[in-house]
């Protein structure tokens, strides 16, 4: 999950840590289970923290922290299109920006000028690219869901015509009903 679009993500995990002070005094290995966090810059690879968790961490990446605590690995946590998912890169583009800590589309799409310099010749087309796929992806999405809610609408108006139908019927089988008791009272 990004922090407030800065390009910023982290990924949490539960690490065994040796308890020291307990494996000497036991004789043997001790550990605790103690939940860690990377944080990491998309298209930089050198920057990176790595340590125990904070209520902050918790707090600042919410949505990673939660599907981590649902059982997501590392990469599960990150929200968007895998790039494998994307037939616009080659598996060796995969590659070279899974090596820059960038392994989504939407992660692409949102990379800075700086982390742009970083991936290098070709950079610019390849945001470009996936900011079109995105745009693309979201408006096939809002026809889908216009598509969905026309069929629902269709459906409703038959419903209704059907209803209507039925009340013609009924009216005009009254109507002849009401004729039938006028003629016999006359």
């Amino acid at each position: 999950m990004p922090d407030s679009n800065t390009g910023i993500y982290a990924s949490f995990s539960l690490e065994p840590v040796e308890q020291t002070f307990l494996t000497e005094k036991e004789g043997r290995p001790i550990f605790a289970d103690k939940e860690f966090v990377r944080i990491f810059i998309a298209g930089d690879k050198h920057t990176e923290v790595y340590r125990e968790v904070t209520d902050n961490d918790k707090q600042r990446f919410a949505d990673a922290y939660k599907r981590c605590k649902e059982g997501a690995a590392a990469r599960e946590q990150l929200t968007g299109t895998p790039l494998a998912q994307w037939p616009y890169l080659k598996p060796s583009q995969i590659k070279e920006l899974e090596a820059i800590n960038i392994y989504t589309v939407e992660q692409l799409a949102a990379l800075s000028d700086t982390a742009k310099q970083k991936v290098g010749m070709g950079a610019n087309e390849l945001t470009a690219a996936a900011r079109a796929y995105l745009a693309s992806a979201e408006n096939s999405s809002a026809a889908s869901a216009f598509a969905a809610e026309n069929e629902r609408l269709k459906g409703e108006v038959s419903r209704l015509q059907e209803q209507m139908k039925e009340m013609a019927l009924r009216f005009e089988a009254l109507e002849n009903e009401s004729q039938k008791s006028r003629g016999r009272a006359a």
